[in-house]
């Protein structure tokens, strides 16, 4: 898949916790959000799960390995580690973003969520997103 970026674009970099698996994004993360879906949930492990996209043509797997897949929904893929077992991100049918896991980028903890999906699932004792709180 070719990459449409320049050397002047912000470059992501990321991967598995056993570095079996690599990936590098170019350009600004888009719409950095949270989510507290049932799925994410039980990927991450934890009330919910940090996410970011990137255009398709500007990202790219580099290695060593390849990710394996698996569609937790009709229209969406998520991907992962087969052998650590790292949710690396999703891609929805259709939509013009992959989604990134924030914890498998390497810069993760730079980039604020600005949404958060699925509100009402979060935990009560977990305190609102600032950047994602509901207009007054």
């Amino acid at each position: 898949m070719p990459n449409d970026h320049s050397p002047a674009q912000a470059m992501s970099t990321g991967g598995c916790l056993c570095g079996h698996i690599r990936f590098e994004a170019f350009g600004e993360p888009y719409d950095p959000h949270v989510c507290a879906c049932p799925h994410c949930s039980r990927l991450s492990g934890g009330p919910l799960m940090g996410w970011a996209g990137f255009r398709p043509t500007a990202f790219t797997w580099t290695g060593p390995g390849t990710p394996r897949s698996y569609r937790s929904w009709p229209t969406v893929e998520r991907w992962f580690c087969s052998r650590c077992g790292t949710q690396l991100g999703a891609a929805a049918d259709g939509e013009e973003y992959l989604g990134i896991c924030l914890s498998a980028l390497d810069n993760g903890s730079g980039i604020v969520p600005v949404g958060h999906s699925f509100r009402h699932n979060t935990p009560a004792w977990l305190p609102a997103i600032p950047s994602a709180q509901p207009p007054s």
